[in-house]
């Protein structure tokens, strides 16, 4: 009973209970502080656990006060209180303050309590992308753990984390970016990738009365992919089997590749053999994948499962490069694959040196020694059809 008395006795005189969020360390949250919206005011104040009070001043506009911002929403009658990369010392009360003027006492105050934690933070992610390509983001989440909540990828900016697509919009997809959902949260697939694109990402939760981050992914967009059209062979020795040398410019002081493209047609049924070089330092664990975006594309083959019934892959340790050969290629052939080496590093992506396109033919391009005994054999065909014409008209009666 002296508990309910408390409590009605609190919001007579204007407060509110203290509202808790639970926030990763070294994340971010982004809570509310509440007030009438029968109220207007001119100045609200944000003081923290160490009591060092945050002035907002501005209207509907964010205000950055070092790892703190600050949004007065006159429209929805709150104060968005955002704070990055959550130390010690960000854990604990904090109190909004609401003044209708400079001169006039606070008359509204609101309580949030941060703490940390404990259950479902995840460390960061570093994710390499190239150019041009697709890269798909990965979010996961504890099973059971925020099954009812909205879940959705956001960008970190200058004063907070810019939603990009959430679990609860019905909007899943846009030209740049499309959401799946899976069953242990979702996916975010993102197109084209450009150097825009590079940046912090963070997996997300709203909870309604605020929103944190648990999953942190650096995105590093590396290299130019350089294209090179092989599309026609130079003679007809290379239509059974064809061998190609990937080339790689790796930069040992950026860490950065340049990824490049080759294009090829083999013919159904032609035994296909190309090689890819591939830079010092790289992972031992070699593989090839096949899919258009090579962060979530299978491995066919390792350097460790050295061959199966239709490829087969050949390291040469000396000359930093592997030979990969597809026998009697059909028209399923067809698509995207990439030369890349494992990480040993849980927390890194892996790495990838070449992109090669294939386009299975049903016949094989001639190219310049082909099309001079087509048409040779087109002469001596002509030559032949006029003989026994000849011969026919000589032999009848």
């Amino acid at each position: 009973m002296m508990k309910i008395f408390l409590l009605l006795l609190s919001l007579m005189a204007g407060c509110e209970a203290s509202t808790e969020v639970k926030v990763c360390r070294d994340g971010w949250v982004e809570f509310y502080c509440k007030y009438k919206a029968s109220e207007t005011y001119q100045i609200i104040d944000v003081v923290p656990p160490n009591n060092s009070e945050i002035r907002s001043t501005q209207k509907d506009q964010w205000e950055n006060k070092g790892r703190y911002s600050l949004y007065h929403d006159t429209k929805n009658k709150r104060l968005k209180v955002a704070i990055k990369q959550l130390q010690q010392e960000n854990f604990g009360e904090y109190e909004c303050e609401f003044f209708q003027d400079q001169n006039s006492p606070d008359e509204v105050e609101d309580e949030v309590k941060v703490a940390a934690e404990t259950d479902g933070c995840q460390g960061q992610f570093n994710q390499t992308v190239y150019r041009t390509a697709k890269t798909t983001i990965t979010c996961d989440y504890p099973e059971n753990k925020h099954r009812f909540s909205d879940k959705f990828l956001c960008r970190e900016n200058k004063f907070t984390c810019e939603e990009i697509l959430s679990t609860s919009s019905s909007v899943k997809s846009n030209r740049k970016y499309n959401l799946t959902e899976t069953n242990r949260g979702f996916s975010v697939s993102i197109s084209n990738v450009s150097s825009h694109d590079a940046g912090l990402y963070w997996c997300g939760v709203n909870e309604g009365n605020y929103r944190t981050g648990l999953r942190k992914i650096q995105l590093k967009v590396e290299g130019e992919q350089h294209t090179s059209d092989t599309s026609r062979f130079d003679s007809l020795t290379h239509i059974t089997e064809v061998s190609l040398k990937y080339v790689v410019k790796y930069s040992q002081c950026c860490l950065s590749t340049d990824i490049t493209t080759f294009t090829r047609s083999p013919t159904i049924g032609q035994n296909f053999t190309y090689w890819c070089e591939y830079p010092n330092g790289a992972p031992i664990k070699k593989f090839i994948c096949k899919g258009e975006d090579p962060s979530i594309c299978q491995p066919l083959i390792t350097t460790q499962q050295k061959k199966n019934t239709k490829f087969s892959m050949k390291e040469d340790k000396e000359k930093r490069n592997i030979t990969i050969t597809v026998r009697e290629v059909t028209a399923d052939d067809s698509g995207t694959y990439w030369c890349g080496a494992e990480s040993t590093d849980r927390r890194r992506s892996n790495t990838f040196f070449h992109r090669f396109l294939m386009t299975v033919e049903h016949f094989p391009p001639l190219g310049t020694l082909g099309e001079h005994v087509l048409h040779i054999a087109i002469k001596l065909s002509t030559s032949a059809k006029r003989h026994f014409l000849l011969d026919t008209l000589s032999s009848s009666p």
